[in-house]
C-alpha cells in the first residue's frame, strides 16, 4: 500500500486477499485523479517490489465504500481483474498454439495468448502437473520445473524447440571455488579438538515460526542464552506476539509468556529486508527460508539467497557470528556420470560439478557460497549447517504443522494413492531427522571452533522405503509392490484424473529434471560431524518402527492421504 501510493495521481489504496480461479491472489484496490491502467500500475510499483509483494488482480473505484464508523467497507468492494496483459498476442507458430491451448483449457478460460503468464492468469502449482499430462498427450516433453522458469505458451514454445535458456547453472560452473575449496580444508576433526569452544552471547533467530526455528527456540530458552530476539514478520508486534506465542503452546505446551520482553524479545521485520544494526546481537541463527522446490518469479531466490546476504551483512558490521541453516539437498544430481560416483558429498566440498536442479536446491547452494566466500575474504565468523528429512520429534512423534510442504511425505502419500510402489524403491534409503534431536545438535555445534564452518546434522540412522512402506499397510491397509511397468500403468491411469493429478505433483515434478539427461543420486556423508558431535555428548537416536508407525498414524489422523 505505502508503495502504491507512492505512484503519482494515486490517492488511496487497499490491498487484500482474495480469491479468484480457486487461486488466492493479493488485489489491489485504488482511487486516483486521473484513469490508471493496471497493467501499467503493475510494471511501476513491480521497480521497487520484490516479486511476492506484487498485487496480481487489480481495480480501480470512484471512491472506496465506508463503513458508518468511517473505516473502508472492504466486504462492499467488487472482486477485482487480474492484470493480465491487455493486448491479445496470437500463437505464432504450432507449438505456441499448442502450449495456449493446453493453459486454456487447464484454467478454464476461452483464450490465452502466447504472451500470458500462466501464474497471472490464475494459474496454481497444484495444476501445473495437469500442463505436463496434457503437453505429455502432445508429444511436447517438458518438467515441472520449466513451467515456473518459462511461465507463458511462448517461452514454453521455444524451450521445447531447442532455445533453452540458462538454469542458473553456467552461474555455479564458472565461479573459481578455489578459495572455498581451500577453506573447506581446515574444516576438520583436528582443528575441532585443537581449537576453541564459542560462547553464543546473545542471538538474533530468523523463522522462528517455521519448524525447526521453533525447536530451536526451545533449545534456547533450555539454555542460559540471556536474551533472544526473534525477528518475525506479522502485521504488528502484538500479533506477531500472539503468534509466536500460540505455536510454543502448539509445540511445547508453553506459551513461556514471562519470558517475554525478558529473555525473549520480538523484532517486526523478516530477512528480505536489512536487518537492524543496533540489536546488540552475537550469534544469529538463520532459519529462514521458502522451502518450495520450485516457485513462480524470484520469491526463493528473495529469501533464501537475499536473505543470507542480509545476515552475511549484519554479521559483518555487528562482527557477530551467523549460524546458517541449509540443506544436504546441495548435493544436487549426477547427470552424464558428472560427480561420478566414486564422488562424496562431505562437510569438506561445495561444487563438485553436481545439477542443482530447482530453484531451492540452486538458492541454498549460492547462499552456501556466499556465505563461504565471506569467511574466506572477509573474516566473516559462520558456521552452514545442512540438515536432511526434518521428522517428527523422537520423544512424543509430534509432527510439523504444515506437514503438506515435507517432500518426502509428498512421494508417501503418492504410494499409498496408487496403492503400489515398484520393487526397484524398496531398498532406497530413507533417513528421518527428529526436529527435537536436529535442533539440539545445531546448537551444539554452533560454538564448535571457528574453523569448523561446514556441518552435517542428519541421522546417522536410516531404514529402506520399502520397510516403511510395509509399516504403511497397518496405517492405511493399501501398498503392494510391483513391476516397473505395472506402476507405470497405474501413474497413467491416474494421470486422468484431475484430483489424482495434483497429488501426482510430488513425484512428476521430479522426472526428467535434466532434459533427457542421465541422472543418479549423489552420495553424501556426516562422519565428521557425527565424531564431532559424539565428543559433544550426543548421538542419534536409532529409527525405531515404532517411531515411524507413530508419526505415520499421526498424520493419517490428520487427514493426509485423503484424496
Amino acid at each position: 500500500e505505502n508503495v502504491m501510493l507512492k505512484v503519482e495521481g494515486l490517492e488511496k489504496v487497499v490491498i487484500l486477499i482474495r480469491k479468484l480461479n480457486d487461486k488466492e491472489h493479493l488485489c489491489a484496490y485504488y482511487t486516483a485523479d486521473r484513469p490508471i491502467a493496471p497493467d501499467a500500475l503493475k510494471a511501476e510499483i513491480s521497480k521497487s517490489l520484490t516479486q511476492y509483494m506484487v498485487p496480481t488482480a487489480y481495480l480501480q473505484v470512484d471512491k472506496m465504500p465506508m463503513t458508518p464508523s468511517g473505516k473502508t467497507d472492504v466486504k462492499a468492494l467488487p472482486e477485482p481483474v487480474l492484470a493480465v496483459s491487455s493486448a491479445y498476442e496470437a500463437p505464432a507458430n504450432p507449438t505456441e498454439h499448442i502450449f495456449c491451448d493446453i493453459f486454456a483449457s487447464v484454467l478454464q478460460i476461452d483464450k490465452v495468448g502466447a504472451t500470458d503468464n500462466f501464474f497471472e492468469s490464475g494459474g496454481t502449482s497444484l495444476v501445473v502437473t495437469r500442463v505436463i499430462i496434457e503437453a505429455d498427450k502432445a508429444g511436447l516433453r517438458i518438467t515441472y520445473g520449466d513451467v515456473f522458469a518459462h511461465p507463458t505458451p511462448r517461452q514454453l514454445a521455444r524451450l521445447v524447440n531447442g532455445d533453452k535458456e540458462t538454469d542458473g547453472q553456467d552461474e555455479v560452473a564458472d565461479y573459481d571455488y578455489g578459495i572455498i575449496n581451500s577453506l573447506l580444508k581446515s574444516n576438520t576433526l583436528e582443528a575441532f579438538k585443537k581449537g576453541e569452544r564459542l560462547s553464543l552471547g546473545n542471538v538474533l533467530l530468523t523463522g522462528a515460526t517455521g519448524y525447526l526455528g521453533i525447536h530451536i527456540l526451545k533449545e534456547l530458552i533450555g539454555s542460559d542464552i540471556a536474551h533472544i530476539y526473534c525477528l518475525v514478520r506479522d502485521k504488528n508486534l502484538e500479533a506477531a506476539e500472539r503468534r509466536l506465542k500460540t505455536l510454543l503452546f502448539y509445540y511445547h505446551d508453553d506459551e513461556f509468556s514471562s519470558l517475554f520482553g525478558n529473555r525473549i524479545h520480538l523484532v517486526l521485520g523478516d530477512v528480505t529486508q536489512t536487518i537492524d544494526e543496533t540489536l546488540p546481537v552475537d550469534t544469529v541463527f538463520n532459519c529462514a527460508a521458502v522451502v518450495k522446490h520450485f516457485s513462480e518469479g524470484t520469491f526463493i531466490e528473495d529469501v533464501n539467497i537475499g536473505g543470507a546476504q542480509h545476515c552475511v551483512d549484519f554479521c559483518l558490521k555487528k562482527n557477530a557470528r551467523l549460524v546458517h541453516i541449509s540443506t544436504a539437498s546441495t548435493r544436487g544430481l549426477s547427470v552424464n556420470g558428472i560427480p561420478d560416483s566414486q564422488e562424496v558429498f562431505t562437510e569438506q566440498k561445495l561444487y563438485m560439478g553436481q545439477y542443482l536442479g530447482n530453484k531451492y536446491i540452486y538458492s541454498k547452494f549460492m547462499a552456501e557460497r556466499l556465505i563461504l566466500e565471506a569467511i574466506a575474504t572477509q573474516g566473516l565468523s559462520a558456521k552452514i549447517m545442512r540438515v536432511g528429512n526434518l521428522a517428527a520429534r523422537s520423544t512424543d512423534g509430534e509432527f510439523q504443522i504444515n506437514f503438506l510442504t515435507n517432500s518426502f511425505m509428498g512421494r508417501i502419500k503418492v504410494y499409498n494413492m496408487l496403492g503400489c510402489c515398484p520393487h526397484e524403491m524398496r531398498t532406497s534409503r530413507v533417513e528421518f531427522s527428529p526436529i527435537n534431536e536436529v535442533s539440539k545438535a545445531i546448537l551444539l555445534l554452533a560454538s564448535t571452533p571457528k574453523e569448523c564452518c561446514v556441518f552435517h546434522p542428519f541421522n546417522i540412522h536410516t531404514q529402506f522405503l520399502g520397510d516403511v512402506l510395509e509399516v504403511l499397510k497397518s496405517v492405511t491397509g493399501g501398498i503392494d509392490f510391483v513391476e516397473m511397468e505395472q506402476f507405470e500403468e497405474v501413474m497413467e491411469k491416474a494421470k486422468s484424473d484431475p484430483t489424482k493429478a495434483k497429488i501426482l505433483s510430488s513425484l512428476l515434478a521430479y522426472q526428467d529434471m535434466a532434459h533427457g539427461q542421465k541422472t543418479s543420486d549423489v552420495n553424501r556423508d556426516n562422519s565428521y560431524t557425527t565424531q564431532v558431535l559424539f565428543r559433544l555428548g550426543f548421538n542419534w537416536s536409532a529409527t525405531s518402527w515404532d517411531y515411524i508407525e507413530r508419526m505415520l498414524h499421526a498424520i493419517c489422523g490428520l487427514g493426509f492421504f485423503d484424496i
